[in-house]
């Protein structure tokens, strides 16, 4: 084969890599198979990948630090709920970013918690004792997991919203 077309043929295969527009396992076999074998596959982790383990730790500990700053902490109201919002706001870039990948789940569950943790402190900050307010806004945040859940086809989301409007409407009983 011509060395300039072997040299193109190269380039566009390390592009399809890095835009992961073929998986890594293919773009590796091709690239061994058009340089015979003289390009090794980099066995080091990326910067890339190294960013996305340290975003996914970071949003791994925004539940903790959610509740930390609710119930832990003697922050005022408007601090807490921005400190909140901001939480909720990495979770939805990271939804954003991972939303056609396997890593959306993380951020989505964390978002979800963190959401429905802010709504609760939000209806006893401005109704306290208020239990009409409070459960309907467990209502509401359960029927909001059900519809994502349903329109995005993520069971665990559906039946974790079922079992909240289960478990609300079985606490009417008792």
């Amino acid at each position: 084969m011509n060395e300039k077309r072997r040299e193109i043929i190269v380039h566009e295969i390390e592009y399809w890599k890095r835009s992961r527009l073929l998986p890594e396992h293919y773009c590796n076999y091709l690239l061994a198979l058009y340089t015979e074998g003289e390009v090794a596959p980099s066995a080091a982790p990326s910067r890339k990948r190294w960013a996305t383990v340290l975003f996914m730790l970071f949003i791994c500990l925004l539940l903790p630090a959610g509740v930390l700053v609710i119930y832990f902490t003697e922050l005022s109201f408007v601090l807490q709920m921005l400190l909140l919002t901001f939480f909720v706001g990495i979770c939805l870039i990271g939804i954003w970013r991972w939303r056609k990948e396997a890593l959306v789940h993380l951020p989505l569950i964390s978002g979800a918690f963190l959401l429905f943790l802010a709504t609760v402190r939000i209806s006893d900050y401005y109704f306290p004792g208020s239990k009409i307010v409070l459960s309907f806004v467990v209502f509401l945040n359960c029927f909001l997991w059900i519809v994502v859940g349903m329109r995005f086809r993520f069971l665990y989301l559906t039946i974790s919203g079922v079992l909240g409007l289960l478990l609300f409407m079985g606490s009417f009983f008792f």
